[in-house]
């Protein structure tokens, strides 16, 4: 099995107690409200912590309709959120899941930092290619926006 690593930073205005609430938290319901259409459903079985699933339908059209992940972890008071996507077309047929660990660090002007660790479990030795980890960083980094914007207008 191959392994990369991927990091992605964003530096926001908005509180890190803020931002992890509404990135690992309040997720489900505030994705709806700041960007509409990026999702088409979401079916959770669970109670939202450790355990939980959720199959996610993306809009028709994109290269990636699919994915199921596995909530492994969240730590409220060191505002810490793993999770591991294990099933879904956005494992592009070669990726056997996607660990992510999410942490929120406070600023000292009142803001955050997100740092998120994707590491990629390949078949065999299969590289993802760079041009899908590009697409995905986009992606990520375009629904972050979104959501600091819904946070700072609402």
């Amino acid at each position: 099995m191959g392994v990369q690593n991927l990091v992605l930073e964003i530096t926001s205005t908005v509180s890190a107690g803020k931002i992890f609430n509404a990135l690992c938290l309040e997720i489900d319901s505030i994705i709806p409200k700041a960007a509409p259409g990026a999702y088409k459903n979401v079916e959770i079985k669970g109670d939202g912590g450790a355990g939980t699933t959720k199959h996610v339908t993306l809009p028709d059209g994109g290269p990636i309709t699919t994915m199921t992940l596995r909530i492994d972890g969240i730590n409220k008071e060191t505002l810490t959120f793993d999770y591991t996507v294990i099933d879904g077309d956005i494992l592009l047929g070669f990726v056997e899941s996607i660990e992510h660990h999410l942490v929120v660090v406070p600023t000292a002007d009142g803001g955050s930092i997100t740092k998120t660790t994707a590491i990629f479990h390949t078949k065999g030795d299969v590289v993802v290619p760079e041009g899908s980890i590009k697409y995905a960083n986009e992606q990520n980094t375009a629904l972050f926006k979104a959501i600091e914007a819904y946070l700072i207008a609402n």
